[in-house]
């Protein structure tokens, strides 16, 4: 109920001594009849504040405005009449201070004892922003009490009714497969807030529309996963676009019914985007928020359930592969193979008609075949603190595809996605149209937005995406070169996606793809002269060749920078040759050296 209701019941819906009701004074406008009224108190004590409660309307008879009936007496006619005023706005400043001091919505004054209400306290109302209502002689507070009382059983009633009927409009609309998108719709509008369900990507799977720009759901995203990392306490409050939003994470996996997420589960979780800052809600509303996200927790597993066919399949498709492999070019195996990735497109197939693809996505030239790409990815750390599970980096490359700009809208059901190796990779194939392939520039723009953010020191992120081939046969091929293109990303990027022409991009690039074993060894061969004179001597030997290798072997340009004489830059490069028996002239040992340097 709120404060409009009393003053403007009518005879059908209230007594008829209640429209008697009048409004004195609205301080803070229109605004004031929407204060909700969550009960009654009637009070004439001169200090009331023990007895009021937050959202109560009080009702007194103002006996507590009158003066000492001894005081006044003694004092007859010669009582000076403007000390009897000051101390009546006294008593009443004192009155109404209390009342908006304990969270009363609104004061109800009664003129029976005075035949009207007392200017001070009309003035005292208006000076504390406290809506004043003036009670005739007529109303009964019992009117008003029990008015109240009834009004808030019918709310309850009908809040109940509306929970039941929400429950009911959900369960049907989520048979119809709108899900999150009708969770989110249906119980946020009740709290009158905007909200975002973002992936940790940053991509909106559900919430208020227009959708929020791409680049503030990634940051968001971004803050999001940070203070995840961090260990603060949810919700994370944070501004974007000038705008403040409170963040209540939905959990992922083995973390979505507990308090603390698995070992990488914060890069998998999702979150609500609240566009409100939380400071100042009380405990009803933050645990509101807090059931929401369980229950938008639960509508994501049941999504999960709907990939599992689809994960079963890849899991089936990448073990044919390895088979096929050990089995030779032909054989069973590789027909076992055809007809697992034949019962795994042929749900795909029709899902990128549906999209709206014209009819030749999916295929490639007359033979009809469909185009695939694999994918690697692999999340490593330096130790053993936050390791993902095998489902972590699995779910996370999930998250990344299906983000609109690494495979368009709907992508979901044109790829399947498994754990592989050690647990520490995932691997999807995906089916591509002829003219829209995924490309490890769109792959590192997805997940280098935010994703790095809720990394921890010494964890790496790295993708490698194959060229289309026309046919499952190819897909071993694809596979395999899917996983070297994710081995040449440099070590130093927290996040990298590569591609076949980083393979082909540079002879350095390669490196990664020899044994860890045979680099360091080739490296300290080389080096190990160096390094034993730098440590016995501390010189710069080292450093000095490569400065010289960095500038294309010019004597003056590596000079200057090292701030060296020439001639001082030429012996130091002769006790170089000297010590390693190279030739620095000769292109073959400058790019020993420069490989070796690198792989240091």
């Amino acid at each position: 109920m709120r404060l409009r209701d009393l003053l403007s019941s009518d005879e059908t819906q209230a007594p008829a001594d209640l429209c008697l009701l009048r409004l004195l004074r609205l301080p803070g406008g229109e605004r004031d009849l929407d204060r909700p009224v969550l009960g009654t108190v009637t009070i004439d004590l001169p200090d009331p504040g023990r007895f009021v409660s937050p959202g109560d309307l009080v009702l007194s008879g103002l006996a507590w405005h009158r003066p000492d009936a001894g005081a006044g007496q003694d004092a007859g006619a010669g009582q000076d009449a403007g000390a009897g005023q000051d101390a009546g706005a006294g008593r009443s400043d004192a009155f109404v201070r209390v009342l908006v001091e304990a969270g009363a919505v609104a004061l109800g004054a009664g003129e029976a004892q005075f035949g009207h209400i007392p200017e001070d306290l009309v003035e005292a109302c208006a000076r504390y922003g406290l809506p004043l209502l003036a009670v005739g002689v007529e109303v009964p507070f019992t009117s008003v009490t029990e008015y109240v009382a009834r009004g808030r059983t019918e709310e309850r009633i009908g809040g109940l009714a509306a929970l039941v009927d929400r429950h009911r409009r959900f369960s049907t609309q989520r048979q119809a497969g709108a899900g999150a998108e009708a969770l989110l719709e249906l119980l946020l509008a009740e709290l009158d807030l905007h909200a975002h369900i973002l992936s940790p990507t940053g991509r909106q799977i559900a919430g208020a529309q227009p959708p929020l720009p791409e680049k503030t759901a990634s940051a968001l995203a971004g803050r999001f996963l940070a203070a995840e990392r961090a260990g603060e306490q949810a919700p994370h409050r944070t501004v974007a676009r000038g705008t403040a939003f409170s963040l209540f994470p939905v959990r992922s996996g083995a973390g979505a019914g507990d308090g603390d997420s698995a070992p990488g589960a914060a890069l998998t979780d999702w979150l609500i985007a609240v566009e409100a800052d939380s400071a100042d809600w009380n405990d009803e509303r933050l645990d509101l928020l807090d059931r929401l996200a369980r229950l938008v927790s639960v509508e994501r597993g049941g999504r999960d359930t709907d990939r599992t066919m689809r994960r079963r399949a890849a899991e089936r498709l990448l073990a044919l592969v390895g088979s096929a492999a050990a089995a030779g070019e032909g054989g069973q195996a590789l027909f076992e193979e055809e007809e697992a990735a034949a019962r795994l497109a042929a749900g795909d197939a029709g899902a990128v008609g549906a999209a709206g693809s014209d009819a030749s996505h999916g295929a490639t030239g007359s033979e009809g075949r469909l185009l695939w790409q694999a994918v690697s990815a692999r999340l490593d750390s330096k130790g053993a603190h936050g390791f993902p599970v095998a489902a972590s980096v699995r779910d996370l490359l999930e998250e990344v595809l299906l983000h609109p700009r690494c495979l368009g809208p709907d992508s979901g059901p044109r790829m399947a996605v498994t754990a592989a190796g050690d647990g520490a990779e995932a691997v999807a194939f995906v089916l591509v149209g002829a003219d829209a392939r995924l490309t490890p520039e769109a792959v590192v723009l997805v997940a280098g937005g935010s994703l790095p953010r809720g990394l921890r020191a010494g964890e790496r992120l790295a993708f490698g995406v194959s060229d289309p081939v026309g046919g499952v046969a190819e897909l071993r091929h694809a596979l395999a070169q899917a996983r070297n293109a994710r081995q040449v990303a440099a070590p130093s990027e927290q996040v990298a996606a590569r591609g076949p022409d980083d393979l082909a991009a540079h002879v350095m690039a390669l490196l990664p793809l020899i044994p860890a074993e045979v680099r360091r060894e080739f490296s300290r061969r080389l080096l190990a002269p160096l390094t034993d004179y730098d440590r016995r001597y501390r010189s710069d030997l080292v450093p000095t060749l490569r400065s010289f290798l960095e500038h294309d072997g010019s004597w003056a340009r590596c000079g200057e920078a090292l701030h060296l004489h020439v001639n001082s830059l030429r012996y130091r490069i002769s006790r170089i040759e000297a010590l390693t028996g190279r030739n620095l002239s000769r292109l073959e040992d400058k790019m020993d050296f420069a490989a070796a340097l690198q792989m240091g």
